[in-house]
């Protein structure tokens, strides 16, 4: 039924299209461009508005124009580097800029003082506007220049340049567009006025005009959202309608024991979160849930309660982590006090093996053991369930989809808790996870005291820290020092872990250092991690590796060197690492940058320690792909919405992608949507 529009997929040279040369087809893969179906969407990084016909005196910074005017002076020079230089000043009357040409001495003979030309290029400013390099002619020759065009300009190479480019795309739009068929469901184009498919690629390549320009990139940016949040909700529909039905209204004393057991109460965010899971299971419904939470505000204990519910009603719990030192502290957290409930818990990770392993697996698959806390070795083959009914994600981020839905796969009843120490505004977490329900634990748990924190930018304040940094350790605190290098590098001036060591060695002569980073085997990580917790070091120098990491109580100090280079929600982990314990913790941030937005990005962590403060600003200060957690989502990838300023678009395209799958009961109509759907999470990260 597809026909000619899997066609558009097809690898390039395989297709065997004449007009393109094999150098071009190499080039064309060095820019991504792989199929027909890339070439259609890869998109003009910007444009060459030869309509903009502008006086100088109405010239703006950076915008690409066309200025009519008269040439006063020409005079040629050698720049330092050598090369050959043409400078005139011209006028229109009303103003004087400069145009420059370089390595073409000729034209010092060639252009006429007192005549009128044609300039096309971007006007760019030092003290008055200049031309680079533009395009010229003098209005009165025979050929004149055309000025009614809206050229596009690509992201290219020194291999092809703009012009190939261009000619190549009108011969594809040619011959292929043919094979475009709409993705956009009818209603929705009707609805929302948007330009049909085969027009908007025309228009967005060889526009006819600004508006036209405009209408394309809407057009683009609503069928890109469309793509990502109906192959994301799908996933829900897929869920609900497959699972089995139940009524989980049923016996609470076990929790009821477990919370009496405690030495605190149950924070009033903690117990929100709790009955909203209480309620869907009540109803019957597939827990389906995202639990965001600020680091140390308790989704552990959110988690703990409701595996112990599941347990005292006939099944199976099981909690993953990212790491096996953070299982392991999970597991050792609860064992005791779930052994009292007369609940049996066991921890499954790949470092255990042998009988111990497969006596583990007979438990697991007879139902003896009701709750299982592990890592990715929980997604194995061998590991089967008896009557798995709810399973739980720590730090899900670290996980992607495929991995989510295989240990879901497992379960007799698909119940899923994922939880998050990387906060997200709301408005932003519906639409990255789409799939999953949002509860937010918003207030922490009394008796944590707030982390002070310091921006350290110049020597005699780095001294003072140092100092304070060594009575704290000898009164028995432990401290962590992270790089944002594992070595030194000669292209740029950073810190690294071996040039930090070295220092912190010095400054702290008798203490007791290791070093941990990324390039170490988990296994080796882990030990150092214990090891640390167990207070056989007093400092840590780390990258960014602990910022998913076990507790440890006794840290009160984290040290972040050239903390500029780290994105406000890195910066939050990171600092998140201290302040588990009663004692007081301090973080101090080390930069000399004086950049606006290294000012911006370390006062915010100066003022708050508010996660979903910072999530917002960091959104504001940052690419959107770059976000940490955000480049799973796929959100990384869009071309034509701002992630930060777009939120209504977000929402009205997902409003309307959950109404398209009620009315379809899950189902994608329209076969070109879906199987656009299926080759972007076929090639995306977002299923890894």
């Amino acid at each position: 039924m597809l026909g000619n529009y899997q066609y558009l997929y097809h690898p390039l040279e395989k297709l065997g299209i004449k007009f393109i040369t094999e150098k071009q087809l190499n080039n064309l893969k060095k820019l991504g461009i792989n199929s027909i179906y890339d070439m259609f969407y890869y998109f003009p990084r910007a444009y060459d508005d030869r309509s903009n016909i502008k006086k100088i005196a109405e010239l703006r910074m950076e915008e690409y124009v066309v200025v009519k005017a008269n040439i006063l002076t020409v005079s040629f020079a050698k720049t330092k580097l050598g090369k050959t230089a043409v400078t005139a000043r011209i006028t229109d009357g009303t103003g004087i800029m400069e145009v420059y040409w370089f390595g073409m001495p000729y034209l010092k003979k060639s252009l006429k003082i007192g005549e009128e030309y044609i300039f096309i290029g971007q006007a760019k400013k030092t003290s008055i506007f200049r031309f680079i390099n533009p395009e010229y002619k003098l209005t009165s020759a025979q050929k004149k220049i055309t000025t009614d065009e809206i050229l596009p300009i690509y992201s290219s190479s020194k291999d092809i340049n703009q012009n190939i480019l261009r000619k190549l795309f009108e011969k594809f739009i040619k011959s292929f567009l043919e094979n475009i068929e709409e993705n956009i469901p009818i209603s929705i184009i009707e609805k929302y006025n948007i330009l049909n498919r085969k027009d908007a690629i025309r228009e967005i390549h060889f526009p006819s005009s600004i508006k036209a320009i405009e209408e394309s990139k809407r057009r683009f940016a609503i069928e890109e959202l469309l793509i990502l949040e109906l192959g994301i909700l799908k996933n829900r529909f897929l869920i609900e309608s497959s699972n089995k039905k139940y009524d989980l209204s049923g016996k609470k004393n076990l929790v009821k024991n477990f919370l009496a057991s405690l030495s605190f109460e149950l924070t009033s965010a903690q117990k929100k979160v709790i009955k909203e899971i209480y309620d869907e299971l009540a109803a019957g419904k597939i827990v389906n849930r995202l639990v965001q939470g600020d680091v140390g505000s308790g989704k552990t204990m959110v988690a703990m309660v409701m595996l112990i519910y599941m347990a005292e009603n006939g099944y199976q719990g099981a909690l993953m982590a990212p790491t096996e030192i953070l299982a392991n502290q999970h597991y050792i957290g609860v064992k005791d006090k779930f052994e009292k409930l007369g609940l049996k818990v066991e921890i499954l990770t790949s470092s255990i093996k042998g009988k111990k392993k497969n006596k583990i697996l007979e438990e697991i698959a007879s139902g003896e053991i009701d709750i299982v806390i592990g890592t990715h070795a929980l997604i194995e083959d061998n590991v089967i369930f008896n009557k798995l009914g709810l399973i739980v994600i720590d730090e899900q981020h670290r996980f992607g989809v495929n991995q989510r839905n295989k240990l879901r796969e497992k379960g007799f009843l698909g119940n899923l808790l994922v939880m998050s120490a990387t906060p997200i505004p709301r408005s932003l977490a519906l639409s990255i996870y789409g799939d999953l329900d949002l509860s937010i634990i918003d207030k922490l748990p009394p008796g944590r005291s707030p982390i002070k924190t310091k921006w350290i930018n110049n020597s005699a304040d780095l001294g003072k820290m140092y100092d304070f940094i060594l009575k704290k350790i000898d009164s028995g605190s432990q401290a962590y020092f992270v790089a944002p290098l594992i070595e030194e590098s000669e292209k740029i001036s950073l810190k690294s872990i071996e040039k930090l060591n070295e220092d912190v060695i010095k400054r702290f002569p008798n203490k007791k250092i290791a070093i941990i980073h990324g390039k170490m085997k988990s296994k080796e990580k882990d030990e150092i991690m214990l090891k640390f917790k167990n207070k056989q070091y007093q400092i840590l120098i780390a990258t960014t590796v602990i910022e998913v990491g076990i507790d440890v109580p006794s840290s009160t100090i984290m040290c972040i060197f050239n903390a500029e280079r780290f994105g406000l929600s890195a910066l939050h982990q990171l600092r998140g690492r201290v302040g588990r314990g009663s004692m007081q913790s301090y973080c101090f941030l080390v930069s000399e940058s004086k950049t606006d937005n290294s000012i911006q990005r370390l006062s915010i962590m100066e003022e708050t320690q508010d996660g979903f403060r910072i999530a917002e600003e960091d959104l504001k200060l940052r690419n959107s792909g770059e976000i940490f957690g955000l480049r799973q989502s796929g959100f990384s990838d869009l071309k034509f919405i701002d992630i930060i300023y777009d939120i209504k678009t977000i929402k009205l395209v997902r409003d309307e992608c959950i109404k398209y799958l009620k009315e379809n009961k899950g189902e994608i109509k329209n076969i070109y949507l879906a199987y656009d759907i299926e080759k972007k999470f076929e090639n995306n990260s977002i299923n890894n």
